[in-house]
């Protein structure tokens, strides 16, 4: 599909005449490094080693992705928080973890293999909450794809309990959590003095914003901020 300049809609062309656009396009740059080449986290290896490869023969490494232009911010806050700017846990711990946390991301849309192992740990026992806006599909209706071969159709509710949190109202939620575990003394002290820092300011803000604003901000009651907490 091409849309022309100054069209306002697209329409299909063929193979030939895609790659002489692009490659007009990109022969007519003075240099190849004016050029940034922009590819999906849910590329496949064989595609996007491919791709990578193409780029660097026509004499660039702006390979700007997923990795980077989706996770800046995380990245830039993990660094800052926990000294790494990505997950410290692997799959394997879901097998070892008696509550997960999905928070602002939807496995079944982008990360689908992320489902079988929130299935397996399930299936151990674990209780899984979903934060977002929306549900996620592939957290109430989870179909494992190899079940088909095994003629077994049913469906698996791998969500114990989804918190519809208001868009922006991350923060307010996870500060909710954070009062909780104060007002009920559930906080792990010798982990607390060993490896944190700035607790105390954490501690003075979350006590001192109201409940009233929590729930406001983030759409959440505290009866269900109690349940997941």
């Amino acid at each position: 599909m091409y849309l022309a300049e100054g069209a306002s809609h697209y329409k299909p062309i063929s193979w030939d005449d895609a790659f002489e656009k692009i490659s007009g396009a990109l022969n007519a740059l003075p240099s190849p490094n004016r050029a940034v080449f922009y590819t999906s986290g849910r590329t496949s290896n064989e595609a996007a080693f491919l791709y990578q490869a193409f780029i660097r023969a026509y004499g660039t490494n702006n390979l700007p992705d997923c990795s980077n232009m989706c996770h800046e911010s995380s990245g830039k806050g993990l660094g800052q928080t926990i000294g790494i700017g990505k997950g410290t846990v692997t799959l394997d711990d879901f097998n070892h973890s008696n509550v997960i946390m999905v928070i602002g991301q939807n496995p079944g849309t982008n990360h689908p293999r992320m489902l079988t192992a929130l299935r397996d740990a399930k299936k151990k026992g674990a209780r899984i909450i979903h934060i977002n806006p929306l549900p996620e599909a592939g957290l109430t209706r989870f179909k494992h794809p190899q079940d088909y071969m095994k003629m077994d159709l049913a469906s698996t509710q791998l969500a114990d309990l989804h918190l519809p949190v208001r868009i922006g109202g991350d923060a307010a939620l996870l500060k909710g959590f954070i009062k909780l575990q104060f007002e009920h003394g559930a906080v792990d002290s010798e982990f607390v003095k060993e490896y944190t820092s700035g607790f105390q300011s954490m501690k003075d803000a979350a006590l001192a914003t109201p409940w009233e604003q929590i729930i406001e901000d983030s759409g959440i009651s505290r009866k269900s901020i109690q349940e997941a907490a």
